[in-house]
């Protein structure tokens, strides 16, 4: 059994071919052994309230192995209702399409780390050279991410969507800090992921599909055949089955 903390459901501008609904995507990650997934909403992102978008995502209560993770706007009065749900593990979320800063978000923070409650940053959702020229979103800085941090050394942080310069250059900072994660989604490049292995970071990486912004074969390749089959299983499983108590 695979698991991947980084799929989605729902609709992308530009991309009106790939699947939006909860059952094609659970059906495409599984054809490739992923049983186990974590899901938020691909309408989340372009929505005026992200909150409202995340109905899709709890719809996940009909099918096994599925788990909603919803997209949280610190800013919105209704946040604390979106982190309560019943059964959520991991919260997302989106400062550069929500149109917030990480420091406007320290109540979540400290709400999160005493609920024990992992906080996913999705750093980008897509290479900026694919953005429409009138809609360009940069990436989320890291350094806010790691300010985060450092003023709540408690909390759990994956980091989504890094790519992998700036993975590298993470390097020092991950190692220092345990409870910090890595999902693999963007890490492209040869010998990208094994190369962080090395650096002594294979208990911080976590296997993300992106899903279906991202067709799974490939990110799945990256990690089964480039790795030791130890090694390759932490990161396709034990790492986030041990961080989810799954």
């Amino acid at each position: 059994m695979f698991i991947d903390i980084n799929a989605w459901a729902g609709m992308w501008p530009g991309k009106p071919n790939i699947p939006s609904q909860i059952k094609p995507i659970q059906t495409l990650l599984s054809q490739y052994g992923i049983e186990y997934i974590f899901m938020a909403s691909l309408d989340a992102p372009w929505s005026g309230s992200p909150h409202l978008s995340n109905s899709i995502i709890y719809e996940t209560e009909q099918y096994d192995h599925i788990s909603p993770v919803p997209v949280i706007d610190p800013t919105l009065p209704t946040w604390p209702i979106e982190l309560d749900k019943a059964g959520v593990k991991i919260i997302k979320l989106l400062p550069n399409y929500c149109c917030f800063k990480l420091k406007e978000a320290d109540e979540l923070f400290e709400e999160a780390s005493l609920k024990g409650i992992i906080v996913m940053v999705q750093v980008r959702m897509e290479d900026p050279r694919r953005h429409h020229t009138l809609a360009r979103v940069p990436d989320v800085p890291i350094k806010d991410i790691m300010d985060v941090a450092e003023s709540y050394p408690k909390l759990k942080i994956i980091l989504g969507g890094v790519n992998t310069p700036s993975s590298f250059n993470l390097i020092p900072q991950l190692r220092a800090k345990p409870d910090i994660y890595l999902d693999t989604s963007q890490l492209d490049g040869m010998d990208s992921i094994k190369m962080l292995v090395e650096k002594g970071l294979e208990s911080q990486l976590l296997f993300g599909s992106h899903a279906p912004m991202f067709m799974p074969a490939a990110g799945i390749a990256r990690v089964l055949n480039d790795l030791p089959d130890e090694i390759a299983m932490a990161i396709m499983r034990d790492n986030a089955a041990k961080l989810l108590n799954i």
